[in-house]
């Protein structure tokens, strides 16, 4: 194969070599962009702005803004580093407002203390605050209500004091329950909104010396004077209720101005500094767009704006505001402290125009999905420095999850049911009901044990956490309860045999809390009812465990129950067992090979085992030690694991064998248990601080949002909460080395340190794992043989086990309706139900040389096979494959997906001799596809609903029509990938220098002239 020249190919209009996807807007991306905007601003705090010799003082009205915006940032942050440096300011200010008594610029920076009072609950913070309102009200200015040569600014006199003060007066009355506070201030803000709106355009004059004026024969009305105004009315009407007549009085105003100013809005997205002038003044102006940005996102957030009208104005404003952030986070084109229209400049910005957009982005990031984090209180960087993550924070992550489940608590009957999201889960008739709400009761405990172990006397928003769940299981005994449980009828024993087992397993954890305070009575029901579903038949993977733990724990309560049954259950759960810590879930692997078979086993041995069948529990201790130098390799060095398997919302369970460990600390004495801790910590914040993991406080059903084709008919919203088996975690001694050593990368930073790309493979389960140092990923690859024909769950058969690989640093894309594939084959069928078919018969060939092999088998084509050959390189992956068919047979093949989450997908060209190469680019990383043999064709998809991280994503398909005579059978694809921001070079993209084919024999010659053979 010779050596190519490549070159841009342009495409579409004169965009230098790359096209730009429409711009959608994700609540990662906003988040993403808010935190570089507060950094760079909490960096140059002190910065000189606006012209002046001396940075403005922290009390200043200037920093009162940006404070004002930093705590909306605040609350979303991943950890409370940016609580703290607010509180510090106020420290440092002894929490008295700016020096002029009656000046409403220098009360601004009281919105942040009575803020901060409301998460501290501190009365230090918000006296002086109170004492100079109070001393205004008994002392009213006198001035009038005109501000004449900067005169008369003892009254609300400018516009931009309905920013300033007006909220200050109502966040008091409704911290102090008074309400002279608010009665003040409706009527003082009433005279200023009488003087200066203009009931004609819907605008505020700034003050009245521009009534008489005007520029270029219209009204002045200046963008950021009206941006006060408007941000500021959102900030009054949070601290009414609607329809109260404040709130009311508010609206009416807002609505106003909001519909005045999507008619104005310009065509870049930005309002113009003097609005009725958009033709004089082209300039942006990033401060006032900020604040109506905001103020608009608000109302479609809180119902007041109708989001099919407004949406559009918000998301051009907002990718407006994003494009003048440069490339250190300085948010640039804010007009300089003013009066009035003037000037702004691309690299002069403000500290007021920074709590503008970060107000914003708080507003936005809810308007496009994003929730409430996590976040870490105290991050302790020194045990942990890669999370800042101890063990009081798993403690803090669990009460997290604990309280969203108790926000739907008033009484101790009230089940734990959450809200139904999705098309697949579950329930889908009333008759499920009680079982879904067993789910959530049982679920939930593996949150709660370990909290009630170290305090039974837990109480959450007034309910008792212990006697709730007390109270619960009694409901499950009592016939005229709607949770209640019928014992077992008939030998199937359906979704309430799981739900049990988990109950067991908390009652073998704190029986002094669940188990002991029952009467004999209860005790006696309940163990006949538990007993009934774990004495009979099971499904033949890891459910035996549940049959497992339920008769262990009542025959440890000295219930006579079947043991031949229970040993035999916990013998073929050993035989599952495929070496190298691996088990089979039957009929494939996945992640329930870790956090049920190689936590269950374990656990089981420690709680029960090791007293009554000891030899049983020395071979699960057998089986889970190689997890201890196995596992680590199967997550990113960053900490992030592998979305891989079924029950993907189950997540985070993944790391639950980490701490477990722990329960064998001498017999794995060179145990890296900081890298451990890294890795399960990193795993916990992959999901916890996404914007999309919860919703209605409820984890989701899904990756990080809801995703129905990773979620399975026999889910319901309780069902997640399964993912909590990771904080049994806790149950671990606070002394113990999990908890103790010092964090660190674990197997990145020592065994593969000095490496590119390693491979693992397992010759019990024949599984692949491969490392790439490069991006830090680490990646996956399995086999699946399930037919879909007559298939009763299909997801076994589905895109869940059937990815040709799955890696850590590109979540799987679902197939579609349309034929699109990501990490797949595809065969057209020509069957009207089934015209694509994604490939998902596949079995092991051999590991050799550093080559993967398979076979995939089409189901719906009789006579079509893939023989197929994956080689890790160091920045990617190459294919070589080779098709069997006796007929004529269309297919494709598709790399990696990217979601869009970061404003567009970039894609570029690149050709060589009438072949083209894709290259997509989402800001984070870049996908090369290079066709470098057999293919006809070549194409880059963007697909909507189809990816677990964002609503658009884009993937490079490949495509072939082959027919019998075809001369050539041997299809070789490169998928290569780097980081945003980092070129391929041309001998990157050219990695493969020639292809040498004889029959059933391949020489690739690729990177660095290192010669592969392939032999199938």
């Amino acid at each position: 194969m010779r050596i190519f020249k490549f070159y841009f190919l342009l495409i579409t209009l004169g965009l230098g070599g790359f096209s730009i996807e429409a711009q959608s807007i994700d609540p990662t991306s906003v988040r993403d962009k808010m935190q570089r905007v507060a950094n760079w601003q909490i960096e140059h705090f002190r910065d000189t702005y606006s012209g002046r010799k001396k940075p403005h003082h922290i009390a200043d009205w200037t920093n009162g803004a940006l404070y004002v915006g930093m705590v909306e940032y605040a609350k979303m942050a991943k950890d409370d580093q940016y609580w703290n440096w607010l509180k510090n300011i106020g420290e440092q200010q002894k929490w008295e407002l700016h020096w002029r008594k009656y000046m409403a610029d220098d009360h601004t920076i009281g919105q942040m203390y009575l803020e901060l009072f409301r998460k501290y609950g501190d009365t230090t913070m918000i006296k002086s605050t109170k004492d100079r309102f109070d001393y205004i009200m008994a002392n009213p200015s006198t001035q009038p209500i005109t501000l004449d040569n900067y005169k008369h600014m003892e009254r609300w006199t400018w516009c931009d004091a309905l920013f300033m003060a007006p909220p200050i007066w109502a966040k008091l009355s409704n911290i102090t329950g008074d309400k002279k506070y608010s009665d003040w201030m409706l009527k003082e803000y009433d005279a200023t909104k009488e003087h200066l709106f203009d009931k004609e355009e819907h605008l505020f004059y700034r003050d009245n010396s521009f009534m008489s004026k005007r520029d270029h024969g219209k009204k002045i009305f200046w963008s950021r004077g009206n941006g006060w105004v408007f941000g500021g009315l959102t900030l009054l009407m949070d601290e009414y209720e609607p329809g109260s007549k404040e709130y009311e009085y508010f609206k009416s105003i807002y609505l106003k101005m909001a519909k005045k100013l999507i008619a104005i809005q310009t065509q870049e997205g930005h309002w113009a500094m003097s609005l009725l002038n958009q033709d004089v003044y082209k300039t942006p102006e990033t401060s006032g767009t900020a604040f109506f940005t905001f103020g608009l996102a608000w109302g479609v957030n809180n119902g007041l704006l109708d989001d099919a009208t407004y949406r559009p104005h918000i998301e051009k404003a907002w990718n407006c505001l994003i494009s003048h952030i440069n490339k250190d986070g300085m948010l640039g084109y804010v007009q300089p402290i003013g009066a009035g229209p003037d000037k702004s400049f691309k690299n002069e910005t403000e500290v007021y125009g920074a709590g503008a957009f970060l107000a914003a982005g708080s507003q936005v990031y809810k308007m496009v999905g994003g929730q409430p984090i996590f976040q870490i209180s105290e991050p302790d960087y020194i045990k942990s420095p890669k999370t800042g993550m101890t063990r009081k924070h798993w403690k803090d992550a669990a009460l997290y999850m604990l309280e969203g489940a108790f926000s739907y608590i008033h009484s101790n009957n009230d089940p734990l049911k959450f809200p139904k999201i999705g098309n697949v889960a579950y329930p889908r008739w009333e008759s499920q009901v009680p079982v879904e709400q067993l789910e959530g009761l049982c679920r939930t405990l593996f949150v709660a044990s370990p909290l009630l172990k170290e305090n039974p006397d837990l109480n959450i928003n007034g309910i008792k956490i212990a006697e709730y769940y007390r109270q619960n299981m009694i409901n499950l005994i009592d016939s005229n309860h709607p949770s209640f449980i019928k014992d077992k009828e008939g030998k199937w024993p359906g979704q309430t045999l799981v739900e049990f087992g988990a109950l067991s397993m908390s009652m073998f954890v704190i029986p002094e809390v669940l188990w002991d305070p029952l009467s004999q009575e209860q005790k006696d029901i309940l163990a006949k009812k538990m007993i009934s579903y774990a004495d009979g038949p099971t499904v033949p993977s890891n459910w035996k465990f549940f049959n497992i733990f339920i008769l262990s724990f009542f025959k440890d309560q000295g219930y006579q129950v079947n043991e031949t049954l229970l040993v035999d259950y916990l013998n073929k759960s050993l035989e599952h067992y495929r070496g190298d810590g691996w088990y089979n879930d039957n009929p494939a692997y996945d992640y329930y090979s870790m956090w049920a078979f190689q936590m269950y086993g374990p656990v089981w041995s420690q709680v029960f085992g090791k007293k009554y069948y000891p030899e049983i529990a020395d071979k699960f201790k057998e089986n889970f030690l190689p997890m201890a130098e196995n596992y680590p390799y199967m997550f990113s060095e960053d900490g992030k694991m592998i979305a891989w398997g079924r029950s993907i919302s189950y997540r985070f369970a993944s790391v639950s064998p980490f701490p477990l460990l722990g329960f064998y600390e001498a017999d794995i004495e060179n145990a890296n248990w900081g890298g451990y801790r890294r890795t399960a910590s990193g795993v916990l914040l992959q999901f916890l601080q996404h914007p999309k993991f919860m919703k209605d406080r409820i984890p989701t059903l899904g990756f990080y949002g809801l995703f129905d084709p990773a979620t399975q008919p026999y889910s319901c919203r309780g069902s997640v909460f399964w993912m909590a088996k990771s904080f049994l975690s806790l149950l671990s001694p606070e002394d113990s080395k999990f908890w103790n050593e010092v964090e660190n990368n674990g197997v990145w930073e020592n065994e593969l340190k000095n490496t590119t790309t390693t491979n693992r493979f397992y010759e019990g389960s024949k599984i692949m794992v491969t490392n790439y140092k490069n991006i830090g990923a680490s990646e996956i690859r399995a086999w699946c043989y399930v037919p879909r024909k007559d298939l009763k769950q299909e997801f076994r058969s589905s895109e869940n086990y059937n990815k040709l690989s799955y890696n850590s640093a590109f979540p799987w894309q679902a197939d579609n309706a349309k034929g699109v594939a990501s990490m797949s084959y595809v065969f057209k069928t020509n069957i009207k139900e089934t015209p694509y078919e994604s490939g998902h018969l596949y079995r092991f060939n051999k590991f050799k040389n550093g080559v993967y092999y398979r076979k995939l088998n089409s189901e719906y084509i009789d006579g079509v096979t893939l023989q197929l050959a994956d080689i890790p390189l160091d920045n990617g992956i190459l294919r070589v494959d080779k098709i069997q068919s006796d007929k004529k047979v269309a297919f494709s093949l598709g790399n990696y997906a990217l979601p869009d989450i970061h404003g567009g997908i970039k894609t570029y060209v690149k050709k060589r001799n009438k072949k083209e190469i894709h290259i997509i680019d989402n800001g984070v990383y870049q996908l090369a596809t290079v066709p470098v043999l057999g293919w006809d064709s070549i194409n880059s998809i963007k697909s909507t609903d189809i990816h677990p991280e964002s609503k658009e994503s884009m993937v490079t398909n490949v495509s072939k029509t082959y027919l019998p005579s075809d001369k050539n059978k041997v299809f070789v694809t490169a998928f290569l990938w780097k980081k945003s921001g980092e070129q391929f070079t041309d001998d990157e993209l050219m990695v493969v220098k020639k292809v040498k084919v004889k029959k059933d024999n391949i020489t690739i010659t690729h990177t660095n002239n290192t010669k592969t053979n392939v032999s199938y």
